[in-house]
């Protein structure tokens, strides 16, 4: 089954911070997914660039305050990731992971989502959704 993975941001957002929260998101995807990036591509004078993404990864804005919604709707999806408020909060990786596991999932505030699945389902959730401009 073809994957479509998206990145959807909250609008408000600072340029940086969507910059960063994207990046984030983007390299998840790929450690998560690995069959999604290509293989190394010599340059003509032989220079072997690393392979990037096979797939178009569009980057999709939302209000902030959809994000939660959006991510529910897409529960049955087989990949779902976030980038939560506790992220950008955090001091390091182990404080990131003591401040989501303190709380319920809906206790967290998303800033950030990558959805992927079929084409379908992923569009039924956030087809509507402009591109980040």
């Amino acid at each position: 089954m073809p994957l479509k993975p998206v990145i959807i941001l909250a609008a408000d957002l600072p340029l940086g911070l969507k910059a960063n929260f994207a990046a984030v998101l983007g390299m998840s995807l790929g450690r998560l997914r690995p069959d999604l990036l290509g293989g190394a591509t010599p340059t003509g004078d032989g220079i072997a660039l690393p392979g990037i993404t096979t797939v178009p990864l569009p980057v999709l804005c939302a209000p902030l305050q959809d994000l939660p919604g959006l991510f529910a709707q897409a529960e049955a999806l087989p990949l779902r990731l976030a980038y939560m408020r506790a992220a950008f909060e955090a001091r390091d990786y182990p404080d990131y992971t003591a401040r989501i596991a303190a709380a319920p999932l809906a206790d967290h505030a998303p800033q950030a989502i990558l959805l992927a699945g079929p084409r379908k389902a992923v569009d039924r959730i956030c087809g509507r959704l402009p591109l980040l401009r």
